[in-house]
Parts: structure tokens; sequence; C-alpha cells
């Protein structure tokens, strides 16, 4: 079964409507238990409301998110949605006073309630992490000021989403052969790869690149106003920094950010041999960022769906069997949406909600890119079969930081499987390339660009002023550093900085890509090594859900990422693939 059965949530559209307006009736239900919660039966029946209240939005929201993705021309579907989203808006200003209230009530009397009540138990970490955050949460009248400019904070991500898709015109261009294409920011990577010329290649790049160009200085005054919501946000609240105020509540010492940067700004040598490697095998006289597209060798093969699945399923056999059966579990039985088609949402995710078994949306085009995404969401998914069934609601859900281990841990093993099983050097090649590549686009490029999330952000908090040229400077200097490259001589590139939806709707996220990957790769090398814990341990955390702060889950599991070695292991591994491709290369 290649397409999703949505019946688990509804089967029908007008159960869907009765349990919508369910929804509206407890909202002003969980509003009541204002000022009541020095009451230990008012306390426990607010949290019950309040956790069913959330089953019934997981429910609710997850048909019309999953059924809208499949068909996004379908407007009914996206008004559905938009109704639960902001339904829940309304249920987060109407509980805005609970917090408070809670950390009114002292940390004593609320474990003094927990240790009475099995149900409240499950909230013990929850109310750890609040009391945690007690510095940092206003007065009742504060948060509810704060409230009522929630829905504000999501303006400049959707008049990003408005300038940089929506509105834009995708540029037409005329190709060196006559043909006249269409390009988009979702074609122009295959675009490239296809190109006959360097000159095509150019073309289709500023083609792309002409909306931020022609727009930047509307993207800087967007990007400006989410860097000063940020300073807002730490400075209101207390925090030393806005990179303070997006760690604390994970818990995540400033040293795994700081360390991270620094190890992959320290040690760029082997991507400029890399460059150079490609460079001279392709025969490109001057090497652009977008000449990265270009494959060193062609795999021919096609890698149908049913052989992905083989591929997969093959290189983790010999692992452990419960950690197996996980994997098959969340991908069979009509979960995994697999092909394109006309409407559907592009590239390709895991969505878990807890008591429904996870999604998952690829959009399978029989490449050897594909084989490695249907592994990583199939990480994603297996990770959250074993949470959910081993952790209690409250503390199910796991953070994005551990998110990217499960997901690339799968990534590790497909690779290390496929490079054993390589029958010729244009296979082997292609092998290198995704590797290398992987590194390249996951733990160099993210790191780049988390560095520079932390430089704007460090200007605004010394108080410069923020404009197009300001922010293009700082990327103009990180990719001379990283790649060797002056992207000056690319117009259009400078203005990189547009192109990354993640730092205009997602603050402070991309660096998690990395030290996921890292931590990732270090439990994969403990458990090769013949570690007889390693695997077991890895499992706990995976099991773990979000029962504790990550950076402690990712130890319990083998990865320090306190430590720069953790870091130090994803530099080796590159310098070792580069080198390993040099050596195949020339034989």
């Amino acid at each position: 079964m290649t397409t999703w059965k949505l019946d688990q949530f509804y089967t029908n559209e007008e159960d869907w409507t009765k349990d919508l307006e369910l929804f509206k009736t407890k909202i002003p239900v969980l509003a009541t238990f204002k000022g009541k919660l020095s009451n230990f039966d008012d306390f426990l029946n607010y949290l019950k409301l309040e956790e069913e209240t959330s089953k019934l939005f997981y429910r609710l929201y997850g048909y019309t998110s999953l059924a809208s993705d499949l068909n996004l021309k379908e407007v009914k579907l996206s008004s559905m949605k938009q109704q639960v989203l902001l339904l829940v808006n309304q249920l987060s200003q109407v509980t805005s006073w609970a917090n408070p209230e809670i950390l009114s009530l002292g940390k004593e009397k609320v474990f003094s309630f927990i240790q009475k009540d099995e149900f409240l138990q499950t909230y013990s970490f929850v109310f750890e992490k609040l009391f945690m955050q007690e510095q940092h949460i206003l007065s009742e009248d504060q948060e509810n000021i704060l409230a009522n400019f929630g829905p504000t904070t999501s303006i400049p991500g959707t008049m990003y989403q408005a300038l940089a898709i929506v509105d834009a015109k995708d540029e037409e261009i005329t190709l060196d052969s006559g043909e006249t294409i269409v390009v988009t920011p979702s074609t122009y990577r295959s675009l490239i790869t296809e190109a006959k010329t360097a000159n095509d290649r150019k073309k289709i790049f500023e083609a792309v690149y002409k909306r931020y160009e022609t727009n930047k200085t509307a993207f800087a005054a967007i990007y400006n106003l989410v860097l000063q919501q940020k300073a807002a946000t730490y400075k209101s609240r207390g925090y030393k920094s806005s990179l303070d105020s997006a760690l604390f509540g994970n818990n995540i010492p400033e040293s795994v950010y700081t360390n991270l940067v620094e190890t992959a700004y320290e040690n760029t040598s082997a991507i400029k041999k890399y460059i150079e490697l490609r460079k001279n095998y392709l025969g490109i006289e001057e090497y652009r960022t977008y000449d990265r597209f270009l494959s060193l060798a062609k795999d021919n093969n096609k890698y149908d769906y049913e052989t992905s699945l083989k591929l997969f399923f093959d290189s983790i056999k010999d692992l452990d069997e419960e950690f197996v059966a996980k994997q098959k579990e969340a991908l069979e039985g009509g979960f995994v949406d697999v092909y394109p088609r006309d409407g559907k949402r592009t590239g390709g995710y895991s969505m878990s909600l807890y008591g429904f078994h996870p999604h998952i949306l690829l959009n399978h085009d029989n490449t050897l890119d594909a084989v490695f995404t249907l592994a990583h969401e199939a990480g994603h998914s297996a990770h959250s079969l074993f949470s959910n069934e081993s952790q209690p609601m409250p503390i199910s859900r796991y953070t994005i930081f551990v998110a990217e281990i499960a997901s690339t841990f799968n990534e590790h093993v497909l690779l290390d499987h496929l490079l054993k099983e390589v029958k010729t050097k244009e296979q082997k090649i292609a092998l290198l390339q995704t590797a290398i590549d992987g590194i390249m686009a996951t733990f160099f490029r993210q790191t780049l660009f988390a560095t520079y999330e932390l430089k704007a952000n460090e200007l605004v908090q010394a108080g410069s002023p923020i404009n197009a040229d300001v922010l293009s400077n700082i990327m103009i200097d990180l990719y001379k550093h990283y790649y060797g490259l002056d992207i000056t001589e690319e117009k259009g590139k400078q203005y990189v900085w547009a192109y990354i939806p993640h730092l205009f709707q997602t603050p402070f996220y991309v660096y998690q890509y990395a030290t996921s990957y890292s931590a990732s790769l270090k439990i994969y090398d403990n458990i090769k090594k013949g570690d007889k814990d390693a695997f077991e341990n890895y499992k706990k955390m995976l099991k773990s859900g979000g029962s504790d702060f990550p950076v402690n889950q990712a130890k319990l599991a083998g990865a320090d990422l306190t430590n720069k070695e953790t870091f130090m292991a994803v530099i080796n591994r590159f310098e070792s693939l580069v080198n390993e491709l040099e050596k195949t290369l020339t034989e």
C-alpha cells in the first residue's frame, strides 16, 4: 500500500465537525479553573481536562494537516486546518494564566500534589522544567499582555512566505539550446543538475536568486523584525541574550552551540580540498556554489520503492531485533504516502501525534537520494513508536534536538551497507559523493547558518543597525572562510540569508541538525566498535521521549555534546570520505 489511510482519525467529515464543536466547548471550561488551582481536586481536574483537550486537538489537526498535504489545492481542507489552528491560539490565550498561577503555588505545594496521584506523577518532569523557568515567567497581567501579542509572532514568517513564494514571480529563461523553461525554488536544483552548459547553470541560478536580490530591502526588514522580536523576548523575560532564550527551555548549555560553531570554523580544510577535487574532476574553470549539485558519477540504477525498502531492511537486518521490528512497523500498514502527484506537498516528513500511528510523507523519485530519505523518515517514525509506547503523554514528545539523531543514525547504517555492496567504480563514487554532500549539507552548511544567526543576533544586542548589506557581509565572510569561494562573483548569492526560510520562521533551529548528526555518528561509531551496551543505551534514548533534557538523552546514548570530541568525529569522518573519494577518482 503506497497511500495513506487516515481512518484512524476520522472516516467522514461529519465526525470531524462534531469534534471541532466539542473542542470549542472545552476552551471556556478550562478558563473556569482560574484562581482555583490551589485546591488539589481542581488542580487534578484542570490537568485532566487539558490533556483530554490536547488529545482532541491531535485528532482534529492530524486529519486536516495530513489530508491537506495530499492536496494543497483543496481550499476546503486548508480552511479546516486553519479553523483548528485559530482555536488553538484562542486556547493559548484563555489559559495564559495557568503557568503563573501554578508557579505562585510554589514548588513544594505542587510536588506535594504530584505525590498524591498517579496521573499527576506523569507531569513531574513537566513541572520540574516549569519551575526551572520560574525566573523568566512574568506576572499574570504581563503574561496576558504577551499572550495577546502571540498571534503577531508568526507574522514575519507569513510575510516571508508571501514575499519568497506565494507572491513571487517565477522567472522564465532561455537556455543556450533555445529551449525556454520556468525556474522555481523547488525545481532549480534538478534543472542545474541537468543543465548542459556552465552558462545555463548560471542563468538558472540567477533566475531563482533574482527574487531575493530584487527584494533584498524587504527581506532585510522582515529579518530585522525577527531579530527584534527575539531581542524583545529575552529582555522582557530576563534572559542574557537571544541565544540564552532559545537554549534555556531545554537546558542546553551555550557551550554546545559555541563548541559546534568553533569546531566547524576551525576545520574547513577538507571542504576546500573536496571543492578542488570536484573542480578538477569535472573540468570546471570557475567553480561556483551551485556547481555542488553536479554529480561526479552517474548512478544509473533506478531505486523503485520496493527496491528501496529491501535495501533499507537489508542494511538493518543484523541490528537489534526490537529496533528492526520498530523500523518495519513504521513503514508497513498504510502509513507511508509514497509517490508525488499533482497538488501534493513536496519534500518528505514524519508526523507523529500521541495516540496515533506516525505518518510518513515521501515524494519518491527512484533516485539514490530517495532511498536515504526513506531511511531517514523511518528513523523518525520508529523513534515516535518507541517513545509513545514507553512514555505517558505529557513526556512522550521528544525535542528536535534528539529527533534528528534517530533519522541520521539510519542514514549511517544504510550508507555503510551500500558501500559494502557496491559493484562498480561509478556506484562507489556516487555513494561517496552522497555521503560527503550529506555532511556538507547537514553539518557544515547548517553550522555556517547557525554562525550567521549568532552574529546577526549579537549585532542587534549591541544596538547595531541591520540592513541587507550588513547581513550580506556576514555571509560573504563565512562563505569565503568555509568554502574558499567569493560569492560576490555570483549574482544574488550574497543574499543567501534571504533564501533560508528557517532563519525567518524558526530562529536558532538549524544548529540542531548539526548537533544531531554529530551525536548519531558518535553513537553509531560506538556500536560499530562493539561496545556491548551501546545499542541498549541507544534504545533507552529512543524510548525516553521527552522525559529528560536532550543533552542528557544524547549523553545516555553515548554522545557527549558538551565535548568538542563529539563534533571532531564528524570532521574525521568527513576527511576520511574525501580522502577515499580522491583515491577512487584516481584509480
